[in-house]
């Protein structure tokens, strides 16, 4: 049974967690909750006109029912399978970890999504809190790694944003000050004091140029154009240290996730930490459909596959074995430099990681332990290319 709540649990945890490419399951939920979400958004808008809001206040009231009771129930989902993510090092057990996990920011804001229609349900007509179902807009973040990532780079890079605010801050100043004593005397009432003339610096700097404050004098020109020169230099800081930030974020991101699943793979488990993070960084993801040729039987070893989910038969002249979750092949292919000793298909829908065979030489070469490790795997089956996920229940006539 608990084997049986496992699988259920990853397969929940693939569609709405992982998104896998390839996965109908995961595109057409993703392709819900992101028109969901855009609806609720666009519905929370559509309220404030009353001729709307009187029209169809009860259509508008059922939506908002359905989706606080999507909304709930992927909340909760994601709490029961975000212990997928748990590596076995993790000494709190899933109740610690799911705890951890509720407050992680994409959390605390799928749950201020629901939670202010839910305080109405029970009574308590809060509406200036309502207006925070506008927070379901955040949600996208789930469904856009982009989006996700980008959220990410602003936080890691605050000090470096902080700066450069300060730095805009105070050129601002420096410029209303400037042009305060330039032209106090012709327009007093435009730059009569300097936060007055602030705001000509920072429409200026900023480049919106919205033209209802200028400077007339020569001297006031002249200083207005170098002003706008530098707001172009200084403007661009922020929009490099962002974009360099969000293109290594969006990298990061995906090794993260990639080296959770790698850590819980029976070949790399209780490996170096260092080396799980390098093996993770040359992996990468692939989905298969049911039946889908994997390798073939004599073609040139080119491809290690490691069995993150489903099920994978092993064909060759003595029968048939079935791998499984866990399960590996075409390393012994790899290390010895030959051909597949035999076929392999996907019973069911996989998801494998893959390293091409330049990746799998260098490390090996660059690291013993990995080499060591796989040459104990098959230590207790030899001539074979299939890993230690074979049960001897699984062999099937050919």
């Amino acid at each position: 049974m608990a084997k049986i709540q496992k699988t259920r649990r990853r397969k929940i945890f693939e569609v709405i967690e992982m998104g896998l490419s390839g996965s109908r399951a995961a595109s057409l939920f993703d392709g819900f909750m992101v028109g969901l979400i855009i609806l609720n958004v666009a519905a929370v808008s559509l309220e404030t006109v009353p001729e709307i809001s009187d029209h169809y206040h009860h259509l508008l009231t059922a939506f908002e029912i359905f989706s606080v009771i999507i909304f709930s129930i992927e909340y909760f989902f994601r709490i029961w399978v975000c212990v997928e993510y748990r590596s076995n090092s993790y000494k709190k057990g899933n109740m610690g970890f799911r705890l951890h996990f509720m407050a992680s920011p994409l959390m605390l804001i799928d749950f201020l999504a629901i939670a202010p229609s839910i305080l109405y349900a029970l009574g308590i007509d809060l509406r200036l809190l309502r207006i925070f179902r506008l927070l379901r807009l955040f949600k996208l973040m789930r469904y856009s790694p982009a989006l996700a990532s980008l959220g990410s780079v602003l936080y890691s890079e605050r000090r470096a944003l902080l700066a450069t605010l300060i730095i805009m801050l105070g050129l601002s100043s420096f410029a209303a000050a400037i042009m305060y004593y330039l032209e106090r005397h012709i327009q007093p009432e435009a730059f009569g004091t300097i936060p007055d003339a602030l705001w000509w610096a920072l429409a200026t700097l900023t480049t919106v140029g919205y033209g209802d404050i200028v400077p007339i004098t020569w001297a006031g020109r002249i200083f207005g154009g170098v002003v706008m020169i530098f707001g172009v230099c200084m403007y661009a800081l922020p929009i490099g240290i962002i974009a360099s930030g969000f293109a290594n974020e969006i990298h990061q991101r995906d090794f993260v996730i990639r080296w959770g699943l790698v850590a819980n793979v029976p070949l790399f488990n209780g490996l170096d930490a260092n080396l799980i993070r390098v093996i993770a960084k040359y992996l990468r993801s692939r989905v298969e459909e049911k039946n889908s040729l994997i390798a073939v039987k004599g073609h040139q070893a080119d491809k290690m596959y490691l069995i993150v989910s489903g099920e994978v038969a092993r064909k060759d002249g003595a029968g048939k074995i079935i791998l499984k979750e866990g399960g590996f092949f075409g390393a012994k292919s790899l290390m010895e430099k030959s051909h597949y000793s035999a076929s392999y298909m996907a019973v069911s829908k996989c998801h494998f990681f893959v390293l091409d065979a330049r990746e799998f030489h260098h490390l090996l070469d660059e690291n013993p332990a990995l080499r060591e490790r796989i040459e104990q795997a098959y230590s207790n089956i030899p001539h074979t290319d299939y890993g230690q996920a074979c049960d001897p229940e699984d062999f099937l006539s050919e």
